[in-house]
């Protein structure tokens, strides 16, 4: 198989990718490894910025569709032990984000692309040279090898094909995240659905996941002593007992799964090559108190096309580093904007958690 284009990853970010693509008319395949596992639901919001973004790429009726509802703002409380209303109303032009059911809006985004799908069971290898990659897919009836200009890494923070090309990743925190589904209730002091809180050994945020389901996630460093009794959900309810809200959407129910992983911010040290480029999370990941996760895959995707088209119909040099240079920049003014929201919290400032936020050149 030759394709102009191949992406490796079918998450968010490749499959808009794709779509880019194929309104283009610009040969690709997409590469993904089937998964026995059945993925994680969690409560993805996208912002008002993201409304405008969605709105120029003529993708936002399709998150529209599958949306549990609009959303108007969020309770926070950070910095302070009093609630404050961030609300939407004064966004330009779009005054709502949306509360998106991530699986389903894939589901349909991937339909659309689906003859151009190719699934793999055990793994794949890339030789790689300056005039173009291949791509050979294990297959549990053989190997299948596929042929393209281009290599598009899309498998998220796991930077699948970066690590095959033995590029690092510049690591800047060690935050991870512990999530779990629970009952949805109604807070008696909240009308937004989704609450962001602060405490000593992190912060915390619960986002409703549908009409019946609550999802929460705990955010900590790797190595805090809280870790452990995070990872058992009927521990959280006792253990951040000294909350002011976050604790009365905690569960003790001792059935209830949690699911862990890496939320750190990091980026590629190198995000495109001659012949190759990542986007999403595989160029740069997010802390998801920037609520940046989704709003980055359909930016870099979009960036991706364009210099994409750049490399294919003018054989510009330049199309790859320019595009690498504009995420790296973006990257740099995320992670000052990202310190200046944690510098807010004050209460704690010593504790292990917060302290390396008001440590100075830090």
């Amino acid at each position: 198989m030759k394709k102009e284009v191949i992406i490796i990853g079918n998450g968010i970010a490749g499959i808009t990718l794709a779509v880019l693509l194929q309104r283009k008319n610009i040969p690709f395949v997409i590469l993904h490894r089937e998964e026995e596992k059945q993925s994680f639901a969690l409560g993805e919001t996208l912002p008002p910025t993201a409304m405008l973004l969605l709105h120029e790429l003529q993708l936002l009726s399709v998150f529209e569709e599958n949306a549990y509802r609009k959303t108007y703002g969020y309770h926070s409380m950070w910095g302070s032990s009093k609630v404050t209303d961030i609300n939407f109303f004064h966004q330009n032009p779009y005054k709502n984000g949306l509360k998106i059911n991530k699986q389903q809006t894939l589901a349909q985004l991937q339909a659309a692309v689906k003859e151009h799908t190719v699934s793999y069971q055990k793994g794949f290898e890339i030789i790689h040279s300056a005039h173009g990659n291949t791509v050979i897919l294990a297959k549990n009836d053989g190997i299948k090898i596929v042929q393209g200009k281009i290599l598009v890494d899309a498998t998220g923070r796991n930077r699948a094909v970066l690590k095959k090309l033995k590029v690092e990743s510049t690591i800047h925190d060690e935050l991870v995240a512990v999530s779990c589904h629970i009952p949805k209730i109604k807070h008696p002091k909240l009308t937004h659905e989704v609450y962001v809180e602060s405490f000593k050994e992190g912060w915390g945020i619960v986002s409703a996941l549908n009409e019946t389901e609550n999802i929460c996630s705990l955010f900590t460093d790797v190595g805090n002593e809280i870790l452990p009794k995070l990872k058992d959900a009927s521990q959280w309810k006792s253990t951040l007992a000294e909350t002011t809200y976050l604790k009365d959407f905690l569960t003790e129910d001792t059935t209830t799964k949690v699911k862990g992983g890496n939320a750190n911010s990091s980026v590629a040290t190198q995000i495109a090559g001659i012949n190759w480029l990542a986007l999403g999370d595989a160029a740069m990941s997010f802390d998801p108190l920037s609520s940046h996760g989704i709003t980055n895959a359909i930016y870099t995707s979009a960036k991706a096309l364009e210099a994409i088209e750049k490399k294919l119909n003018v054989a510009d040099v330049k199309a790859f580093p320019e595009y690498a240079e504009t995420l790296q920049s973006v990257f740099k003014q995320y992670l000052q904007s990202k310190d200046l929201v944690y510098q807010q919290e004050t209460r704690w400032k010593d504790e292990v958690f917060w302290k390396r936020f008001f440590i100075t050149g830090s």
